[in-house]
């Protein structure tokens, strides 16, 4: 059996390739191109088990060598520290404490989700931010009308600023014109949010289509599809 231990980084990778006596015959620094990850599996005949830490943007890493290993295995960063921890920290020590811990049966594993569920927890993480970025302009507009007491508001418009009515009103009317620029250049980014969260709705929609367990949470009140979706994954 041969044990590759990555210690994985944005533009690089160090591996450290050893057998089962832990003797290390491959070492050193690759690309994280397909070519690159492939090179380190040639020539190798005994079956090949190798392990990446969940450091971010881990799957990509972990995809590659899905292609090329017998069996990869993801490692919870933080345990592994708290079981192997060094005083001296280097790429290349840590690809190898990494190879020896999968030779011992020490890699204390993460959950690797699928591929599937990694994709639509991508889709639910970009709207919740769309979300928040939204929730941050609103603030800034509610502080901005705030130093205008004085302007009247349409009779009848909700306290949300933020409906059609509210829109329209807070499109007409009259400010110093450094605050109008100011209130146009949020507005216009409110706008574009909604877009996008309104994508962000319709991707979400066809991810959870057929779903009988997303249909089945939206039964409780106060889950939506979007929640529900969020729960299931």
């Amino acid at each position: 059996m041969n044990y590759v231990g990555i210690d994985y980084h944005k533009k690089y990778s160090h591996i450290t390739v050893m057998d089962e006596r832990g003797e290390i015959f491959r070492e050193g620094r690759i690309g994280n191109s397909v070519e690159s990850v492939s090179k380190v599996f040639e020539g190798l005949e005994d079956p090949t088990v190798a392990v990446v830490e969940a450091t971010r943007n881990w799957t990509l890493m972990y995809d590659r060598l899905e292609m090329f290993a017998d069996e990869v295995k993801l490692a919870h960063p933080m345990k592994v520290k708290a079981i192997a921890s060094a005083k001296i920290k280097t790429d290349k020590i840590d690809s190898m404490v990494l190879a020896h811990l999968l030779r011992a049966d020490l890699i204390p594993e993460a959950h690797v989700p699928n591929k599937e569920i990694r994709t639509i927890r991508s889709v639910l993480r970009q709207r919740m931010f769309f979300v928040r970025m939204r929730t941050m302009v609103k603030n800034r507009i509610h502080t901005l009308i705030d130093r205008y007491p004085d302007i009247e508001r349409v009779k009848g418009m909700k306290a949300d600023l933020f409906g059609k009515t509210g829109m329209r009103w807070m499109k007409s009317i009259d400010l110093p014109p450094e605050a109008r620029k100011l209130l146009d250049a949020e507005l216009e980014v409110i706008e574009a949010l909604n877009e996008r969260i309104k994508a962000s709705d319709r991707w979400v929609y066809e991810l959870s289509k057929g779903n009988e367990e997303v249909e089945l949470l939206q039964t409780i009140p106060g889950i939506g599809r979007f929640f529900g979706l969020l729960l299931w994954v």
